[in-house]
């Protein structure tokens, strides 16, 4: 199996986050997630910025280097994470999902069988290889679709 055949999953998952996003409206982006306080704006801005995140730490995998984070590295992602959200609207969280899926696909085209394998470190996660992460993005992005779903229950049936 090809690399990017190994996206499959991910792909599958994107499509059910975007079918969601479809069923939203503007005004649902500003309603609470959960206790954190988090907006629906801020949980999809997250999910692109950790799309982005993953495909950085993994393009630095592929040139033979592998990111470790200090904890004052963790703490400024947190912080960053409690900044608002920035203000955009459907139509440009919808692009910046599909730009972030787009470019992860983009260097899962570019890999090679081998390079599943090289190391990887994800602090929140045990995944220790490129292979070994992808069931955790897939994870990631199911569980943050059943917050949006709680968060919004007219979007449950989607």
């Amino acid at each position: 199996m090809a690399p990017a055949d190994l996206l499959r999953p991910l792909e599958g998952q994107r499509e059910e986050t975007m079918r969601v996003i479809n069923s939203m409206t503007e005004e649902d982006l500003e309603t609470s997630v959960r206790g954190d306080g988090r907006s629906v704006r801020q949980l999809l801005c997250h999910l692109i910025d950790r799309e982005h995140g993953m495909n950085f730490v993994i393009s630095r995998a592929l040139a033979g280097e592998v990111v470790h984070l200090s904890q004052e590295d963790r703490d400024e992602i947190s912080r960053a994470e409690a900044d608002p959200a920035p203000a955009w609207d459907l139509g440009r969280i919808r692009r910046e999902l599909m730009e972030a899926r787009d470019t992860l696909r983009q260097t899962f085209r570019s890999m090679s069988e081998e390079d599943l394998d090289r190391p990887l470190r994800w602090p929140e996660w045990p995944a220790r290889s490129i292979r070994t992460s992808i069931p955790y993005m897939l994870e990631h992005e199911d569980s943050h679709l059943d917050e949006l779903r709680t968060a919004l229950p007219q979007l449950r049936a989607s």
